[in-house]
């Protein structure tokens, strides 16, 4: 079978996981943002000689695109007019399939898309990573610019060493000026760039601690960032519906100030496994999720806890957990759950406010914290003024949903997804309606050509959204992982 054959029957396949045989990715019946690049897709399911036609209205017919073809690829200055005078309104998309002048079956079909007024936040960040378990051999930072398909690293590992790793990247509050990561294995440390405090690099792994910073969370003022201290392991099913189990051997939590580089550690009892902070708008609260393990083995026995936390990997659960914050004296109240997933046999992750501090999204599965690896990972939406919990059944899917971030302005957010094929993580827009707390229906991130998500056997992880391109080049990226780091120390 030649690759175009292949490639056709995989883009198949992958619209009968997502509950369309018609086109894939699937563009019909969304929420279309003002500013975003064209939709392009394809026919899917087609006999050999079929003939398709497929045509963009706005709603008052002054704008009109025909493309012929079983590939659909919209002329941009074309497509960006249509969403220019469809924006606040509707367009329909007409799509014709014809086989020795006879229509085919479910053909003509009209979709109507919708072009809310606010547009989304031009900017998607994320980690290109292989699908590896143990090594990788090149990996890097990208940022998209969402209005067209350019794409441009920030960091690559191959710049430094390909045994380089980078992760973690985070933006404060979509700010392109303010933002960081982590470089591991061969020159480690912390890169923070802030309006405030300039650049630098960090060694956040003070003395006393598990280890360095690994997940972060900026404080809207800039000042400080919360991190969660993880001591990860692997380990491999021989016979399980899953592949992998990632777990927490421990688990800490701690305060970094940019403007003194001093950590104040905010939660290290060994028997509580607490990470993935995140601030309200305000910051005046830290929400974290938190696992009260029973698990006494001393830390630095690390074979036995080892086995103590394998051992008991599927019955760790992550209650949903939040300090309130006073930023002037750096001190944090004790935890207080808000969602006692424990009880209900369910584990929490990834919690994310949205900007007008009432909603928050966190994913939830069977068990553990790295939800990435479970299958039956769905996202879930809690309402602080009507104090109520949903599932997201308008998102989730029969595989994996996990890392989400909202925009800026709070009316759209991404989410990870291996819906498309159980394997590769690609990121899904959806737009929110902060008034009834209903998200639309899902689309796949645009590509200039749609084969190009089957081609590029890379997985999108941690997309973070930004008002703006990240201002340093990827040399300027490289020089400060070569710097020496400032090393964090324990606040007094």
């Amino acid at each position: 079978m030649k690759a175009s054959r292949i490639l056709a029957a995989a883009a198949a396949a992958f619209a009968l996981r997502a509950g369309s045989t018609t086109v894939w990715p699937d563009y019909l019946g969304i929420a279309v943002p003002r500013n975003i690049a064209p939709l392009n897709f394809k026919y899917d399911d087609f006999p050999e000689g079929a003939e398709f036609s497929t045509t963009a209205e706005s709603s008052d017919g002054s704008v009109s695109v025909t493309v012929r073809g079983a590939d659909v690829s919209w002329p941009a200055d074309e497509w960006r007019r249509l969403l220019e005078k469809s924006a606040g309104g509707t367009f329909t998309i007409t799509l014709s399939g014809k086989t020795n002048g006879v229509m085919l079956a479910g053909f003509p079909l009209v979709a109507t898309n919708t072009v809310p007024p606010d547009g989304i936040d031009p900017y998607l960040t994320y980690r290109l990573i292989p699908p590896s378990y143990t090594g990788f051999s090149e990996m890097g930072i990208c940022q998209r610019n969402l209005e067209s398909f350019d794409e441009r690293p920030v960091y690559r590992n191959v710049q430094t060493d390909p045994s380089q790793c980078v992760n973690c990247h985070t933006f404060n509050r979509a700010d392109p000026g303010q933002y960081l990561f982590h470089a591991r294995a061969t020159l480690p440390g912390t890169i923070v760039v802030s309006r405030k405090y300039g650049k630098k690099k960090v060694d956040l792994k003070a003395k006393g601690l598990i280890g360095a910073g690994v997940y972060p969370a900026w404080h809207p003022s800039g000042d400080y960032i919360a991190f969660s201290l993880n001591e990860t392991r692997q380990s491999f099913f021989t016979a399980n519906t899953e592949k992998i189990e990632v777990m927490d051997l421990q688990s800490d939590l701690v305060l970094y100030s940019l403007a003194d580089d001093t950590i104040t550690v905010v939660e290290d009892a060994p028997e509580i496994f607490e990470c993935f902070p995140s601030w309200s708008p305000d910051g005046t609260a830290l929400f974290t999720v938190r696992a009260s393990t029973g698990i006494t083995v001393p830390p630095d026995d690390q074979a036995a806890r080892g086995e103590a936390v394998f051992n008991s990997a599927t019955n760790i659960f992550y209650d949903l957990a939040v300090r309130t914050f006073d930023a002037k004296t750096r001190k944090f109240s004790p935890p207080e759950i808000l969602f006692d997933a424990k009880s209900a046999h369910r584990s929490i992750t990834h919690p994310r406010v949205s900007p007008d501090g009432r909603w928050l999204v966190a994913t939830i599965a069977s068990h553990g914290v790295f939800h990435i690896w479970h299958r039956d990972a769905d996202l879930l939406m809690f309402d602080f003024e009507k104090k109520a919990i949903r599932p997201l059944f308008e998102l989730n899917s029969p595989d994996t949903e996990s890392y989400h971030t909202f925009s800026s302005t709070g009316k759209w957010m991404v989410f990870s997804s291996r819906r498309d094929d159980g394997a590769y993580t690609r990121p899904y827009f959806t737009c929110f309606d902060s008034k009834s707390g209903v998200f639309s229906k899902p689309f796949l991130l645009p590509a200039r050509r749609p084969d190009d998500h089957l081609r590029r056997m890379y997985s999108y992880n941690v997309p973070e959204f930004a008002t703006g391109p990240v201002a340093e080049s990827a040399v300027d990226i490289h020089e400060l992982v070569k710097r020496i780091p400032v090393r964090a120390k324990i606040a007094k």
